[in-house]
C-alpha cells in the first residue's frame, strides 16, 4: 500500500512531538508499504525508515495558505499520484479525495468554550466559519480520529449530527527510550535549574492565551505574597507570541517575581528530561487541550501533577494527578501549598504517575492508526 501522509503545516508544540513518533512508527510496523509525508521546509526528521520519504512543501503559517493547500493543492497532487490512501495529521484536509481520508482532529481551539469565550466578535466569526468548513471535511472524510473522548465529545457538541461511530478515539505515545535520551541541557539552562529556591514548579508549554500563563503567574503572586518560597520554570519562546509574552514579561516586573518566575525559553526536546527530573511539582493550568503531552512526559517522570479540572486532563491523567477549578486561581495557590508540603502525598500521585504513563505508547498509537486506515481502505 502507498500512503500519504499530510503534515504540511506540522510546526510546534504537540504537533512537533507526534509527527517523528508516527512516522518512524508507522514505518517500522508496514516495512511492506511505503510513506510519502508532506511536511514544511523545516523538518528533517533522523532515523526514519527507508520505507517513509518526506516531501518538503511551502506552505506559511495562516489559515488562508493551509486552506490553499487542503482545499487546492492537495487534491491535484491526490489525482496525479493515485495513492491507496490520505492521512490528514493536522485538523484540515481536502472536502473530497479520491482515495480513503483518515482525518485527524486535534485542536481544541475551534471547540474549547474556554477559549471561545476570550474571542472577540471578529475572531469569533472567523473560528465559527472555520467549524462549518471542518464540519464538512469530517463529514465527507472515511473516519475522523481524536486523542481523547472528550475532544471528540467537544466537536459533537457543536457538530451532533456527526455521530459517535464516525470517530476513532486513539490517544498518542510515549516511550521512555525515546523520552529519556540523557541529553544535557545547555550550560547556561543548567545553572538556573541550579539557582532555584524552595518549592520548585514547572510548567512545559508554549506562549498563548488558552494556556493559563497568566492563571499561573496569578498564584506565583500570592504565593510571593503569602511568603512561600518556590521557584517557577517556564518553557516560552518570544517568538510564540510576541505581545502575550510581553505581558508575562511586564506582569512579573510589576509584581517582583523575577527571581521567583523564571523562564528558560524552548528547550529541546531531547534534553527537557532534565527540567522535569529537578523539579518538585508539574503544574498544568491550560484550560484547552486535546490531549495535553506535557502531562505524559510529567506522568513518565514520576512527578506529581496539579492540574486544572478538565475533562481532557481527568482523561489522560485520571487518579495520577490533583485537580482544582481550571479558572480559581485562589484554589490553585492552595493546592500548590498543600501538596509541597505533603510529602507522603506527593509519593502517592509519583507512584500513580509512573504507572499512568505505561498506558499510552506510540507502538500502540500507530498499531490502532493502521488498524482503522485498513478497515477505511478494505470497504
Amino acid at each position: 500500500m502507498r500512503v500519504l501522509i499530510n503534515a504540511a503545516s506540522a510546526r510546534m508544540g504537540g504537533a512537533a512531538t507526534h509527527l517523528p513518533h508516527f512516522l518512524r512508527g508507522i514505518g517500522r510496523l508496514r516495512p511492506e508499504d511505503t510513506f510519502v509525508a508532506y511536511v514544511g521546509g523545516q523538518w528533517s526528521i533522523p532515523d526514519l525508515p527507508s520505507n517513509v520519504t518526506l516531501d518538503r512543501v511551502a506552505v506559511p503559517p495562516g489559515a488562508p495558505a493551509v486552506l490553499r493547500w487542503n482545499l487546492g493543492t492537495l487534491p491535484g497532487l491526490l489525482r496525479r499520484q493515485r495513492p491507496d490512501a490520505l492521512v490528514s495529521l493536522l485538523n484540515f484536509g481536502p472536502l473530497r479525495t479520491p482515495v480513503p481520508h483518515l482525518l485527524f482532529e486535534r485542536n481544541p481551539l475551534y471547540f474549547c468554550p474556554h477559549h471561545l469565550r476570550m474571542l472577540r466578535r471578529g475572531a469569533s466569526l472567523r473560528r465559527a466559519a472555520e467549524r462549518r468548513l471542518l464540519e464538512a471535511m469530517m463529514v465527507r472524510a472515511d473516519r475522523v480520529v481524536t486523542p481523547t473522548a472528550a475532544m471528540r465529545e467537544m466537536i459533537r457538541a457543536f457538530h451532533p449530527r456527526l455521530p459517535a461511530g464516525k470517530f476513532r478515539v486513539i490517544p498518542h505515545g510515549f516511550g521512555v527510550a525515546e523520552f529519556f535520551t540523557g541529553a544535557p541541557l545547555e550550560p547556561a539552562t543548567a545553572a538556573r535549574l541550579e539557582a532555584a529556591r524552595g518549592i520548585r514548579l514547572f510548567y512545559a508549554t508554549h506562549a498563548a492565551s488558552h494556556k493559563g500563563i497568566e492563571l499561573l503567574l496569578e498564584a506565583a503572586d500570592l504565593l510571593r505574597r503569602r511568603g512561600v518560597v518556590f521557584t517557577l520554570w517556564l518553557t516560552v519562546d518570544r517568538a510564540d507570541w510576541p505581545r502575550g509574552v510581553a505581558r508575562y514579561e511586564e506582569y512579573i516586573r510589576v509584581h517582583d517575581l523575577q527571581d521567583r518566575v523564571v523562564n528558560l525559553g524552548r528547550i529541546a526536546h531531547q534534553a527537557i528530561h532534565r527540567v522535569y527530573g529537578a523539579a518538585d511539582l508539574f503544574v498544568f493550568p491550560s484550560l484547552c487541550e486535546s490531549f495535553g503531552f506535557p502531562l505524559v512526559e510529567a506522568m513518565g517522570s514520576g512527578l506529581p501533577i496539579l492540574a486544572a479540572d478538565t475533562p481532557v486532563n481527568r482523561e489522560i491523567c485520571a487518579d495520577a494527578a490533583e485537580y482544582y477549578p481550571a479558572l480559581d486561581t485562589a484554589a490553585l495557590t492552595e493546592a500548590i501549598v498543600r501538596l509541597g508540603g505533603d510529602p507522603a502525598r506527593q509519593e502517592r500521585l509519583r507512584a500513580a504517575a509512573r504507572v499512568r504513563a505505561t498506558a499510552f505508547s506510540w507502538d500502540r498509537h500507530v498499531r490502532e492508526v493502521w488498524e482503522v486506515l485498513a478497515e477505511v481502505t478494505r470497504s
